[in-house]
């Protein structure tokens, strides 16, 4: 079941917020402004329901500084460097709002900064875009939509589809911090990654076309292990973010949708896993969020993000999986979070 259940105005703008219910109760909370998820209620050992998300107090709040809150990311999520990238011999100059880099699409057209257009298909609330040429200085009028589905298995299923009239370069995520514990950090969640390599950055968090093998570093999530195990190790990278924030390369076997993570919270025996037909997933753990207001005043590591995608940088690394959209093939890749209690 769907059904809008609040709607705000502002700047003369309508934004929805749409619920989206199975039969096992659960719920997840979309709101219109930045294809953003606001609220995910699934249920511990116990049969009791609790937030999974991370995020601000109200959805007006959304309309505020945060940093990227359950958005729906684009055009390009990540980072490029410089600001920019060639394609067919052209050059092209995209904003940097990360100076001199751009994070997650700039800062004037990127996706979190906009009211999608919603419809109800059937099981699935569709949020549709058009992003026209030059937006953000990315070419091609890029069409996207993206398709929020619950399962009766308690799974968030998220299919991406875009398509461009140029070829341009194209890299869609979801940005949604989970913390399914009741604690205030997740220091003391078990994390499952299935990788064996990442993509080491530099000081501005930029990687340059390498490979680093993670087998038993501190960087590595495999075998699964708590976040808080080497949260605060002396590895250099780790200790430069504070935390984790890095981009895993899965260990894939084909194109299709497979599992490449799970978190566990012992105490309150709910688990997600994590399946993607990207190569990639950014680890993200709130290194940063210590201070913000939001649903309570959070504190750094309060929350983890597993954002799918292509490789940062990737527009700019021909040794890295291509993000190139050419013009008029379909993208289309899908994630899936599953809940679960143990």
């Amino acid at each position: 079941m769907i059904e809008k259940t609040y709607s705000f105005e502002k700047d003369g703008k309508v934004n929805d917020v749409y619920t989206l219910r199975n039969a096992k109760g659960m719920e997840v909370d979309i709101l219109t402004y930045g294809g953003r998820i606001l609220r995910i209620m699934a249920p511990d050992r116990k049969g009791k329901f609790g937030d999974c998300i991370v995020g601000c107090k109200t959805p007006e709040d959304y309309y505020g500084e945060n940093p990227y809150f359950g958005a729906t990311i684009g055009r390009f999520g990540n980072r490029i460097e410089n600001a920019s990238f060639v394609i067919n011999g052209t050059r092209y100059n995209i904003e940097p709002n990360e100076a001199p880099n751009t994070l997650h699409g700039g800062y004037s057209s990127n996706f979190d900064r906009v009211i999608w257009d919603a419809e109800i298909q059937g099981d699935s609330l569709v949020l549709s875009h058009l992003s026209p040429d030059g937006a953000g200085g990315f070419p091609g009028n890029l069409e996207v939509k993206v398709y929020f589905t619950l399962t009766n298995a308690n799974e968030l299923k998220i299919e991406y589809f875009a398509k461009s009239d140029k070829d341009t370069v194209c890299n869609l995520t979801n940005h949604s911090y989970f913390n399914i514990g009741d604690d205030d950090t997740v220091l003391e969640q078990e994390l499952m990654i299935n990788s064996r390599q990442m993509t080491p950055v530099d000081e501005r968090l930029i990687p340059h076309g390498e490979y680093m093998d993670i087998d038993g570093t501190p960087y590595s999530f495999l075998p699964a292990k708590k976040l808080g195990k080497d949260m605060f190790s002396t590895a250099k990278l780790i200790k430069q973010c504070n935390g984790y924030d890095f981009n895993y390369c899965l260990d894939r076997i084909g194109k299709g949708l497979e599992h490449f993570a799970y978190v566990y919270d012992e105490k309150s025996g709910r688990r997600m896993d994590c399946y993607t037909t990207l190569p990639g997933v950014q680890l993200y753990t709130a290194c940063g969020t210590g201070g913000f207001k939001g649903k309570k005043e959070y504190v750094n590591h309060c929350a983890l993000c597993l954002e799918t995608q292509g490789y940062p940088n990737s527009p700019n690394c021909p040794e890295y999986p291509s993000t190139l959209l050419k013009a008029g093939e379909e993208y289309r890749e899908i994630t899936v979070y599953k809940f679960s209690v143990r």
